[in-house]
């Protein structure tokens, strides 16, 4: 299949006929990571058929639309391997060669999706795909008079909302209720507008192939488990849902050594109520902190005035001691 050109009716309707009941990939599906590209020999699917057929197929799509792509060719390779031990280079199968080569964009789409094939009643589907008509609608659905340069709109399925024995297959494939393996046609320029529209690659496929389409993770070697989501770091601890690690437990001033003392808390508060953050830590408990005594210090040190008046309080005080009469 080719987003500029349309696979043989003939060669279609040979393909996805009905199961043979002997070679059909059914769950679980164990993952192919070579494939035999007739003419070409044997390529890494995950790392080189599958990057450069989503880049000749629909290479100039948004990122997601390269995603269900991704997804789309692998499932139609699985099918063609299943029923052909094969999968041939051109309009007949997949593009794998053409004259632009991948870039990081479609290696990064293929990745995403790595393993990841469609299944309905627990086969995997031979999955449709065509360049269909450039919608201009909202919705993405192509409309009569839209541009249609491949005349291959006709074949596309809008199966969005529907499941089972309701969704339309695509006229690419025979249509019979019969046959599990046409779910429908995906269109390369519709999945471009549902991309810009913001809807992921899952309800991409689905769009097209039905609600009840699952996406399936082959397991193998050639297979990336996506990385789990990163943890939202904690937010800063602000003192108010327990208390913050003690701070020094430094000597009031005037106090002189003392053999306990009980831990400076921050009272589960946030530390706008604390000293500003330019004071020096003094170790005054923040509740006996009122007027001037709670503003940030001048450059170089604690407030002068409250120390130089304390200063000369204990002066006086060892003064008087020395002169009481009654020392003794």
């Amino acid at each position: 299949m080719t987003r500029t050109r349309l696979l043989p009716l003939a060669l279609l309707l040979a393909a996805c006929a009905p199961d043979d009941g002997l070679r059909m990939l059914r769950l679980p599906v164990t993952a192919i990571c070579s494939v035999t590209v007739e003419g070409k020999g044997a390529k890494d699917v995950e790392t080189d058929y599958l990057p450069h057929v989503v880049t000749c197929e629909n290479g100039a799509a948004d990122g997601e639309a390269l995603k269900a792509q991704a997804v789309a060719a692998r499932t139609y390779m699985y099918y063609k391997v299943a029923t052909s031990g094969s999968v041939k280079d051109g309009t007949s199968d997949q593009v794998y060669t053409c004259a632009s080569q991948p870039s990081q964009k479609h290696y990064d789409a293929v990745k995403a999706t790595s393993g990841q094939v469609l299944v309905w009643s627990n086969v995997v589907i031979c999955s449709f795909f065509v360049a269909g008509a450039k919608p201009t609608a909202a919705s993405c659905v192509a409309a009569s008079g839209d541009p249609d340069p491949t005349n291959t709109e006709k074949y596309v399925t809008y199966n969005e909302g529907k499941s089972g024995s309701g969704i339309t297959q695509s006229s690419l494939g025979w249509v019979s209720p019969s046959n599990k393996y046409n779910r429908g046609c995906l269109s390369q320029n519709g999945s471009h507008c549902l991309s810009l529209k913001g809807r992921p690659y899952p309800e991409i496929v689905r769009f097209y192939y039905g609600d009840d389409i699952v996406l399936s993770t082959a397991t193998g070697s050639c297979v990336t488990p996506p990385p789990p989501d990163l943890a939202t770091p904690p937010p800063p601890d602000l003192g108010v849902d327990g208390p913050a690690p003690p701070k020094p437990d430094l000597p009031r001033p005037g106090d002189g050594p003392r053999a306990e003392r009980r831990p400076n808390l921050d009272r589960a508060r946030p530390p706008s109520l604390d000293l500003p953050p330019e004071a020096p830590d003094l170790g005054v408990d923040p509740d006996g902190l009122s007027g001037g005594c709670a503003l940030a210090a001048p450059a170089g040190g604690a407030p002068a005035g409250p120390l130089l008046l304390l200063a000369l309080g204990l002066v006086a005080l060892g003064f008087a001691k020395r002169r009481s009469p009654l020392r003794d």
